[in-house]
């Protein structure tokens, strides 16, 4: 097999900044399949200059796209109308969609990442522009894929649900997360505004409507007085949270509440490691990463019983019923008043993390690709 035409090809093209859970997702999924494929078998189709780089480095070819700096609307265009003629020119076998969909007309068979259909089930707590290309691309590319690759079992169930997809053609492989990165003892964070051993709850995540942060703020309002724990809140904002945004702002006392905005990479194990736990109230997800990497830095997990999300929590977490302010505030209380019950909670939280791993998931998705390659998808 030679570079010129690699059997298998990447579409990581929804990679760039920012950077959004899915697309951290497909960033590490490209990574760990660069340790296993072998050199000239696969091609990353991408625009950004890290993963070209990595790329490089593993001798794998690069099929360069535009970074899509004007958004996922120019991106999707390029999928629909470009990327079909750049198959069929370097001859590809066979196509991994990274996120969510891929070209109507494909000219090869393609296996698929279905993150979520949280624009199917909850088109309200989507942007418009989101929940229209997804309902207009996403039922025709899960129904055309070769295999539909699912991160919970959940997920799975909705696919056989919403279009009766036959299970032969789903396969389940869990996301993973880097335990080494996440469990390395970190010091305080610097970008924290109030002093070393102040106890915080912690949520990370974009600030958008899915995220239940309401909720969270709601039973933080909860919260008795002492300890006078703040809650850090570590994300961009997102799609619709102007309310939210104002509600912290004006949290009185002043201080109390902490909006980092987006935080860098190598900062999030220290912001974990030192919460007294990690709060996610989502409403609906695909998966939920940062709580396996809440898990993986030694954290206590206190979540939403979204069934995807109670999935990858695996029952070493604290959970509340999706929506339930008053029952949050009820396991925030409990997780504060029980130091003995967060050091069983975060022993069984990391064991339960090292399960994940990246190269399984990779483990998962390369035979399927090499069967597909060679006609047996």
């Amino acid at each position: 097999m030679s570079c010129e035409s690699p059997a298998i090809a990447f579409d990581a093209s929804a990679v760039r900044p920012p950077f959004t859970g899915v697309q951290n997702a497909v960033r590490e999924q490209v990574t760990a399949l660069l340790e296993l494929w072998r050199p000239g078998e696969a091609a990353i189709i991408t625009g950004d200059d890290g993963l070209a780089r990595l790329a490089a480095e593993r001798q794998a070819p690069v099929f360069a796209c535009p970074p899509f700096k004007a958004g996922t609307a120019v991106r999707i265009a390029w999928q629909q109308l470009c990327l079909p003629r750049l198959l069929r020119q370097r001859q590809v076998s066979v196509l991994h969609a990274g996120a969510y969909t891929a070209p109507w007309r494909c000219p090869v068979p393609y296996l698929l990442n279905v993150h979520d259909v949280i624009a199917i089930d909850h088109p309200r707590l989507c942007s418009w522009r989101n929940a229209a290309h997804m309902r207009l691309l996403l039922p025709h590319s899960i129904k055309n894929a070769a295999v539909n690759l699912v991160s919970t079992h959940h997920g799975a169930d909705r696919l056989r649900a919403l279009w009766d997809i036959p299970s032969a053609r789903i396969v389940v492989s869990p996301l993973g997360v880097d335990c080494e990165r996440f469990s390395a003892p970190r010091s305080w964070p610097a970008c924290l505004p109030f002093p070393e051993g102040e106890p915080y709850w912690l949520f990370v995540g974009n600030l958008e409507p899915k995220k239940g942060i309401d909720i969270l703020l709601d039973a933080f309002a909860r919260q008795p007085e002492t300890p006078p724990a703040r809650l850090v809140i570590a994300g961009r904002a997102a799609w619709k949270c102007g309310v939210v945004v104002d509600r912290i702002r004006a949290w009185t006392p002043p201080g109390r509440v902490v909006w980092l905005g987006p935080v860098a990479a190598e900062v999030l194990p220290a912001l974990y490691q030192h919460a007294v736990a990690f709060v996610f109230p989502s409403l609906c997800e695909g998966f939920g990463l940062p709580v396996l990497e809440a898990m993986a830095a030694g954290t206590t997990v206190i979540h939403s019983d979204h069934p995807a999300v109670a999935e990858a929590a695996g029952g070493t977490g604290v959970s509340a019923p999706v929506g339930d302010a008053d029952a949050l505030a009820a396991a925030m209380r409990q997780v504060m008043a029980s130091p003995t019950r967060r050091s069983e909670l975060r022993e069984q939280g990391q064991a339960h993390a090292r399960q994940y791993t990246w190269r399984r998931w990779a483990e998962t998705a390369l035979p399927l690709l090499r069967q597909t390659a060679a006609g047996g998808g």
